[in-house]
This record gives C-alpha cells, structure tokens and sequence, in this order.
C-alpha cells in the first residue's frame, strides 16, 4: 500500500507532531508493513573510493580529514560530536572504500558495520533518518550491493532488504523534512535507487514530481548551484547525475529539464576546477579528490567548456598560457550555511601547483569553520580586521546584503578583470576596488587594490590589509628591504611577488584537504587616516615569474635594503 502525507483535516501536521508519530508504535508498524520488498534490482554506484581509507577502516580505524573518528569495532556506540562525521559515518559513503580494497575481508568488514547498524540504528532518529543522510545510505547500500552483500548468507541479505525497504517507505512520505537545497537532491536520488531496486513505480512518481519542483529554484541560469559553493554544487550534481541514470535503467522519459541542468553545472563546475583537478576554496569547500571530479565530469556527458563568466552564481576565471585565476565577484548566499564573507576573494594557480589560495573550511572543528568564514582567511582586502559581509555563526548571510558589480575583458597584453563590491560602504563610506591583469604569457599577475572614499558618513577607519594566503607547497622569503617576496613553488620554478608598500611575511593555515596545515601569507598594508582628504588609495603589486638567472641574488639573500624595485604599473 502506498505511504501517503500524513494529514489531518485537511492540513499537513505540524513538524512536532510528525516527529512524535514516526517514534510511535503505530509508524514501526507501518513500516514493518512495507518490509515485505526485495532488492531484485540494482544500479551499481559509479563514484570511486578510496582503496587506502579501506584498509584503514579494516584495520580498525575510520578517518575523516586526518580526524580519528572512532574504532571500526565500536563505531555504533556513540554518535558523534560534529553533524558532518555524523552524515559522513550513517551516510556510509565508506562502503565504496571498502569495495575499492576489494577482497573478501573487505566484504566481511561492510557486512558487519551494515548489520551493526540495523542493531542499533534500525528505528526512527531525527539526524540518521533525516532524508538526505538516509537517501545517501540507500544509494551506496544499493550501488555496492553487488559486490559487498550479494555473497552473503540469505538470512542478512533479507534482513537488508527489509531494512532498504522500510527506510524507502519512511524517505517517500518525509521528502520535506530534507533541508533546503542539495540536501533534498540527495534524498530523492536515494529514493529513487531504492525504487527501482524494490520495484516500486509509486516511490519513482513522486521522485519525479519533487525534482521538477526542486530544479528551478536550485541550479542558477549559468549552472551554478544556488548555495554558490563549489563542494555543495558538487554533491548537487552527483545527485542530479545519479536520477538520471536511475530514470535511463528504470525505461522512463527524462524530465526535459535534467539533461541541460546537468550540462550547465558541468560547466560551472570546470570554472571552479583548478589545473590540478581539485575544486577552488570558496564557501565551505575543501579541494575534494581530484579523481572524484574526473568522474562527475565524465558521468556528467558535457562537452561545454569551462565558464568564464557566471553572472548569476558571481564568479569568474581568467586563465592565459598556464596560470589560472578564480574570483568570487558576488554576494554570499543566505541559504544551506555556506557563506564566507569574502568579495573579490582569488585563488591564482600556475599550472598543476596553487600559489595563491584561500584557508577553506574545517569539518571537523566548528570553532575554525567559524574563523575560516571570515574575510581574513581569503586572500582579499579586509578594513580594520572587519568582515567585508555580516556571515553569522551558522554560516548564512546576515542584514546588509553586499552589492558587487564587475567586468572581465581583453586587451592587448592580456585579459583582466575590474570589479568592486560596497561591503564597507554603509560602515565607512567607501568602495573597495580591485583590478587584475594576467599577461598573455600567463607569467605576470598584476593587481591594484583601491579604497575609494565616497563622500558618504561612516566611522573613521584606521587601516587596511591585503592578504595573500600562499599554498603550503610554496616557501617564501623576502628581500631585505621588504619590497619583494620570492616564491619558490617546485625546483627550477620561482615567482617574485612585488608591491608598492613593505611586504610582511606572516603566519597561516590552509584546510584545502580538510586537516590543517601550517603556511604563510603575504600581508600588505596601507594607512587610511586621511582617506576623506586624498579620497582614494591605492596598493599597487605583481606577482610575475622568474628565469633562473633572475632569482640567484635573491635565493642567496644578496638584496641590499637599499635596493629599488623597478616601476610596474603605467596607471
């Protein structure tokens, strides 16, 4: 029989209420009701794993971003502290590391962790029920039954089967409970694997019906997804990727709206890809594996190239010879908590090695996802150790959204980019205005960054600070006089980083992998005492390659502090 909405008179009960019916007697029942499926069908999981955290996990560890999580012998004792290890362990994305390790003790450990779960977890719970961490364990129970449980003896494997089929009777009459955005994509792509693993043409129906009504307010025009964070947009299209493979096995017509989402923020994503095949780090996102982006755009089946411009999401990328420069040119989003205060932000790499960076976020510790939302932890210009943006605790924009306007284009050095944003206007009453220029070459960046008085009231600021956040792969000295930095990024290649205000050299953290690292940024800073008198300042620098010959006095520290740099900038 069917699961319908629950309704009373006509009106969907409260949330509460629900909650309180889904802990009661009578909705175990239901649900035992609708155990009577089986998987008689599956659609075989497609993203890869991690063959080395399968081998950690079988050798009694499960690691999260070099966090240990728990032994793999007691992992059901306790939930977590932290929501995302909670999501990551009942999730059970871990399954494609242990099919990737492959063998029989891999298979024995998956069966093991799956039945210790039913033990202590087959029962209705706020967090480990919630749709989108249900449908992703249905999907990776599914996608690896295969080869994980269709060995095993018959008693477990009808024992899962009851259990995929009552979480899919649970997941088809709580679809609204997922939270807003790529979380409810994916509790519908669960859902759908689910069906067609039980046969259930019902549970497909409503897939379908959800997803035309999600896809309009959840991919922009210009592909990106709305939350405008790149790890986001990426679990948005895994998922958008994995419904239209399951709607092709089941034999049913595509939502003629799909096949073009999924080919636009296959572009968007290449925007935000990096040479070295990770993602860039804006709002809430870490590299991600490189091999895991290499099948979303090969699953995706888009020949698009990467954008250039995207309006709408508010970002671009330059990119000429081998360097690559990424820039967030928009607002942060007020929804699913990923904004990160930071407005003309950039990230510059030089072909598969990152120079310029931003800090990223930490899943494993909120007091640094916290820190790393601020404006200071993106390499941007920040007033007096201020926000640029109001981002609240829970990582959602605040009052007071930031207006950013910007154009990219070409002239005949090169292609650059002019953009400002007015997040200190209202505060201090002027515009903060960057320019960038990469060569055609692609071995000179150039940069000026300008505070413009406006005219406007707005307290007195005292300073304002460049950050440049350096990848931990890059070392950096400066010269004597603190007029340039050398950046030696892999033997035989240095890059010279020069401003027209002293370089400081500071300390630094990097969570582009998720755990983090020590590195340095390069700090420059001007003095805005008397900016309602000259109404405009201006930091003026270059980060432009070196030949071998050009780096030698600087490697063997033989610049005098009297040394003059050479003027780089006609304007």
């Amino acid at each position: 029989m069917p699961e319908r909405p629950l309704i009373m008179s006509g009106y969907l009960v409260p949330r509460a209420l629900r909650e309180y019916y889904f802990r009661s007697p009578v909705s175990r029942w239901r649900l035992r009701r609708a155990a009577g499926g089986r998987i008689d069908q599956t659609i075989p999981d497609v993203w890869p794993g991690s063959g080395d955290a399968g081998r950690s996990i079988v050798n009694g560890d499960f690691v999260l971003d070099g966090a240990g999580l728990g032994a793999t012998r007691a992992i059901w004792d306790r939930l977590p502290r932290s929501e995302a290890h909670t999501v990551y362990l009942h999730g059970f994305g871990w399954l494609r590391d242990l099919r990737d390790m492959g063998g029989e003790v891999s298979r024995q450990t998956a069966r093991t962790l799956v039945g210790g779960w039913m033990d202590r977890h087959d029962r209705w719970h706020p967090v480990l029920w919630r749709p989108d961490v249900l449908g992703q364990r249905l999907a990776v129970w599914v996608g690896t039954y295969s080869l994980l449980f269709e060995a095993a003896p018959d008693a477990f494997r009808e024992r899962l089967d009851a259990c995929v089929a009552r979480q899919a009777a649970h997941a088809a009459r709580d679809l609204a409970a997922a939270p807003a955005g790529a979380c409810r994509l994916l509790a519908l792509h669960g859902l759908a694997v689910a069906a067609i693993a039980l046969g259930r043409r019902d549970y497909l129906d409503r897939v379908e019906h959800q997803l035309l009504r999600e896809l309009p307010g959840q991919v922009l025009a210009d592909g990106g997804h709305v939350s405008r964070s790149p790890a986001r947009h990426c679990d948005a299209l895994m998922a958008l990727i994995g419904l239209r493979d399951a709607f092709r096995f089941a034999g049913r017509k595509l939502p003629p709206s799909l096949p073009d989402t999924i080919d636009r923020m296959a572009s968007m994503l290449r925007l935000w890809r990096h040479p070295d095949g990770g993602l860039a780090l804006f709002n809430r996102s870490v590299q991600c594996d490189p091999e895991l982006m290499k099948s979303i755009l090969k699953r995706a089946e888009s020949r698009r190239k990467a954008a250039r411009q995207a309006p709408d999401s508010g970002f671009c990328r330059i990119a000429a010879g081998r360097s690559c420069v990424i820039v967030d040119t928009g607002a942060p989003a007020s929804t699913e908590g990923c904004a990160h205060a930071a407005p003309l932000a950039f990230e510059f790499s030089v072909g598969r090695q990152r120079l310029i960076v931003n800090c990223g976020t930490s899943r494993n510790d909120q007091r640094w996802a916290r820190l790393l939302r601020a404006s200071a932890a993106h390499s941007t210009l920040i007033v007096d150790e201020a926000n640029a943006v109001n981002v609240s605790a829970d990582g959602k924009s605040g009052p007071g959204s930031v207006l950013v306007t910007w154009e990219p284009g070409q002239d005949g050095a090169g292609v650059f980019l002019d953009a400002e944003h007015d997040g200190y206007h209202q505060r201090y009453g002027f515009m903060h205005q960057r320019m960038l220029h990469l060569s055609d070459s692609g071995d000179t960046l150039t940069g000026i960054d300008r505070i413009a008085y406006t005219g406007e009231p707005g307290r007195q600021a005292n300073h304002a600070v460049l950050r440049f956040h350096l990848h931990p792969r890059v070392s950096a000295s400066l010269t004597a006089n603190r007029g340039s930095a050398l950046l030696l990024v892999t033997p035989g290649v240095a890059w010279r980083m020069r401003a027209d205000c002293p370089l400081a050299l500071n300390e630094s953290v990097y969570f582009g992998s998720g755990a983090r690292e020590l590195t340095k940024q390069i700090v420059l800073e001007a003095p805005l005492r008397h900016i309602r008198e000259v109404r405009e300042i201006a930091i003026r620098w270059t980060f432009a390659r070196e030949t071998p010959g050009d780096g030698r006095s600087a490697r063997t520290g033989a610049a005098s502090a009297g040394e003059e740099e050479p003027s780089l900038w006609s304007r």
